[in-house]
């Protein structure tokens, strides 16, 4: 048999299987396509920026407006997707031979024998040649465009985008044309206006303000050119820039100032948020009169949770809450008089509260919540009438823990300065520092008096503020004296520079530490020990 002689089936399977490979890389290169031309390399869709003119009717007539688009490239084409619709193969073949092969199985029947061997004819041709060209085969093919279901999906998903980004765009333009008025307003009241707020003037002013206008400026420009990722860094220079601003304050700002900025800052928080939606936006000037109201609120719960154990403190509280609603009320209606009768009550409310605390039985968690509900009390009611409230809060301001913890360390403290005494110390009642050992025992004498209390731990600085403060006064006296009757060098031979001018720095350190821990030595400062001079 001539190498020409082909089984019929592998002639025919031959045919089909060119007809498939085709199909195949037909779809291997559409997919090329869409991954080349459709996405970036980091798997964002390829935009396709252009503009338009649009035509708009306003009151002054037609207004011919440019707008700017930006949608992704894939949604603008549609990638080729070719199927074989039929084919129709056409060759002459030239039987050879025939032949019928048996083939065994090895599958048993149900009775357990062995089939007979199946017979399948076995056909061999030659494609027939023609004054020895090439073989003669005839393929017939229909093409059709088949619309992937993957591809019709993501150009719904694209299409969809375009949409909700076009119906977003447009409600940036819409928010941005009055955010630009009450911008240009403000800024020009401002630079007008020669009035100037807490350390900041209107210069400053302006150059804040213009910042704040080009962080929103920016961010639409940002939506509109299809950059959204630049939008969220302008959006966190406007919450800072607002942080920063110091503005006039309620008393001095001008009614009509006050309404720009309000209308300025609800313009920018619209544009805000049709560009990043849920974002918080800051804003500048001072609270309103209902926000203080809600501050002192939440302030007043939180020290009723903190302050457990006190009976009859939440009522009192609530006596509190009362007061400043009544007093935001009259103030709506610009009644003063009424607002002040509201702080008498306040103040009367107070007073009761302040004699409710008992010295020790608070902790930091109750005096830090005491602190900012005195806080929220203060700006309140600097708001409604411009005073400060009565004080509700404990003189004590130590727990049991704390003052523990604080006669520990005078207690060492005290220890380390008796030390330092005696290297002063070495003569009689005329020495000059005998008014050195007096101060010493001074101090020592705050422990030595309250000697049951100290040693309990429950002796109260706070509940001893004058009777410190005396003996402190008294203390420095002494001290100063001893600066006074420095002796010559030589009169005493135990005093020399050189000995008392090297003890002198670690009494004055000692003594600094141990009043520090009773009272505020920045407003009350320690007198130190000076040093001696060496003879002219």
């Amino acid at each position: 048999m001539s190498d020409d002689d082909v089984p019929v089936s592998a002639l025919l399977g031959a045919a089909y299987e060119a007809v498939v490979h085709g199909q195949g890389l037909a779809a291997r290169e559409a997919v090329e396509l869409v991954k080349d031309l459709g996405f970036e390399r980091n798997g964002t869709a390829k935009p396709f920026r252009f503009a338009y003119q649009h035509t708009e009717a306003t009151e002054d007539g037609p207004q011919v407006r440019t707008v700017h688009a930006t949608v992704p490239l894939l949604s603008l084409i549609n990638p080729p997707s070719i199927s074989i619709d039929s084919a129709k193969i056409s060759m002459s073949l030239h039987l050879i031979s025939q032949d019928i092969e048996t083939e065994p199985t090895d599958a048993p029947t149900s009775s357990g024998e062995t089939p007979a061997a199946a017979k399948m004819p076995k056909l061999k041709g030659r494609i027939v040649h023609q004054s020895d060209k090439n073989a003669v085969m005839t393929i017939e093919s229909t093409l059709k465009q088949r619309d992937l279901l993957a591809s019709s999906r993501l150009s719904q998903l694209l299409d969809a985008a375009v949409s909700d980004r076009d119906s977003v765009w447009y409600l940036v333009l819409e928010r941005a044309e009055p955010f630009r008025a009450a911008a240009t307003a403000l800024i020009d009241t401002v630079a007008q206006d020669g009035s100037k707020g807490k350390s900041v003037g209107v210069r400053e002013w302006l150059q804040q303000l213009w910042e704040l206008k080009e962080a929103v400026t920016d961010a639409v420009s940002a939506f509109r050119d299809g950059l959204p990722e630049k939008i969220p860094p302008l959006h966190q220079s406007w919450n800072t820039q607002c942080q920063k601003l110091t503005w006039i304050d309620r008393h001095t700002e001008p009614e009509e100032m006050a309404a720009l900025r309000r209308a300025f800052i609800a313009a920018a928080s619209n544009v805000w948020h049709a560009l990043l939606p849920g974002a918080p936006v800051a804003s500048f000037g001072p609270p309103t009169v209902e926000q203080l109201r809600l501050r002192f609120e939440a302030a007043v719960s939180a020290l009723a949770a903190a302050a457990t154990g006190m009976e009859g403190l939440p009522e009192q509280l609530r006596y509190l809450e009362a007061a400043v609603a009544q007093g935001c009320i009259a103030h709506q209606y610009k009644q003063p008089e009424a607002v002040k009768a509201t702080l008498q009550r306040y103040n009367k409310t107070a007073a009761t509260i302040r004699e409710m605390w008992k010295p020790i039985a608070q902790s930091r968690e109750s005096r830090a919540k005491q602190d900012k509900l005195a806080a929220a009390a203060t700006t309140v009611w600097d708001a409604l009438a411009r005073e400060v409230p009565g004080d509700f809060r404990t003189e004590s301001r130590m727990s049991a823990e704390e003052i523990k913890e604080l006669l520990d360390k005078c207690d060492r403290l005290l220890n380390e300065l008796g030390e330092q005494k005696k290297k002063f110390t070495k003569s009689g009642r005329d020495s000059p520092s005998h008014p050195l050992r007096i101060a010493y025992e001074l101090a020592e004498q705050l422990r030595s008096y309250h000697k049951a209390d100290w040693d309990a731990r429950k002796w109260n600085p706070d509940e001893n503020a004058k009777e410190i403060a005396s003996r402190f006064d008294k203390f420095n006296l002494q001290i100063q004296a001893v600066n006074r009757k420095f002796p010559t060098p030589g009169s005493f031979t135990w005093l020399t520079p050189e000995t008392w001018n090297a003890a002198a720095p670690a009494w004055n350190e000692k003594a600094r530490q141990f009043w520090g821990h009773l009272l505020d030595i920045r407003h009350h400062p320690v007198t130190d020990v000076a040093d001696m001079k060496p003879n002219p």
